[in-house]
């Protein structure tokens, strides 16, 4: 039996006791290729009183899974707002009472099998939650979240950009005069801000994206961002780096390839951008992919 990771980035979260591991044989899948879930309107609240949680499916070789809540592991329930999440999809709220919730995360094709287990997970009154499983199935982590843009802004815009591609490095996010918007040196599983969001006042901003390393290497530059006044964002970065740079297909000397960039950073860039650009549109609490190809 192999002990996998948890992370806990949370704040606040109470008396959090966090334990994941493989329970029989799953089969892991192809790896997929890096990713960017997008969702909006993160500032819309629970009933008084009570907890909203979400899970992200963010492990790139983990087939669908269903999710498990009870009071304990043994009389976990299945809940079908949180179930049958493939690679990229972030689930919608679920509303629950406040108190410690023993969570367990399954295979859609076999309940039996459940490479996630959270025996004690305490989740606050008025407060909302995104539960985001990341990195490869043989070393799969959860990394639990507190939504919690500032309710009180409606002047401008919000948005934070949630690292969760294990095997990717750090990315800054600049202006076109190479100034920071405050998301600089971004690594996993981490996100920018570190509590709450950043504000933007709305409009139309023009961006690049530059390798931490080296900011002179920003080869991308995406057109400009339309941002809307009283809405937040999310951009949760998620998928395998390796398997965004795996070489093309073989082709013949008349078919020539259209591979990636061999230049990890380069790749990593290129996402990153797709990422910000996919901040144009608002949406829905159900957050799309943008994926790179």
């Amino acid at each position: 039996m192999n002990t996998r990771r948890i992370r806990s980035v949370a704040t606040p979260l109470a008396a959090i006791a966090l334990m994941a591991m493989a329970v029989g044989p799953v089969a892991a899948a192809g790896a997929e290729k890096l990713t960017a879930v997008v969702t909006a309107n993160d500032q819309e609240t629970p009933t008084a009183g009570q907890t909203w949680i979400r899970v992200l499916h963010g492990s790139p070789d983990t087939p669908s899974v269903d999710v498990f809540v009870g009071a304990d592991l043994s009389t976990v329930a299945k809940v079908d707002a949180l179930s049958g999440l493939e690679f990229g999809d972030i689930s919608g709220y679920a509303e629950v009472p406040p108190g410690t919730y023993a969570v367990k995360v399954c295979a859609t094709a076999d309940s039996s099998i459940c490479p996630i287990e959270v025996p004690a997970l305490e989740v606050l009154a008025d407060t909302k939650y995104t539960v985001a499983a990341s990195d490869l199935l043989a070393s799969i982590d959860v990394n639990v979240f507190v939504d919690d843009p500032d309710l009180a802004e409606v002047e401008s815009a919000q948005v934070r950009v949630v690292h969760l591609s294990a095997d990717t490095p750090a990315v800054d996010v600049l202006t076109q005069a190479g100034d920071s918007i405050g998301i600089d040196g971004l690594e996993y599983p981490n996100r920018a801000p570190a509590v709450g969001y950043a504000a933007f006042p709305a409009g139309s901003y023009d961006l690049k994206v530059c390798a931490s390393s080296d900011s002179s290497l920003c080869p991308i530059d995406p057109s400009a961002l339309d941002l809307a006044a009283g809405t937040s964002y999310t951009v949760f970065a998620i998928g395998s780096l390796a398997a965004t740079l795996e070489p093309p297909p073989t082709t013949t000397a008349d078919e020539p390839a259209s591979g990636t960039s061999s230049a990890a950073w380069l790749a990593l860039l290129a996402v990153a951008a797709v990422a910000m650009l996919a901040l144009a549109g608002p949406r829905t609490l159900v957050g799309r992919r943008v994926e790179n190809r």
